[in-house]
């Protein structure tokens, strides 16, 4: 794993879908 770049959108994606 070079950068977290999955984990970041995931994060990113879920607090959106919380905040919608």
């Amino acid at each position: 794993i070079l950068v977290p770049t999955a984990f970041l959108l995931i994060i990113y994606v879920k607090t959106v879908s919380q905040g919608d």
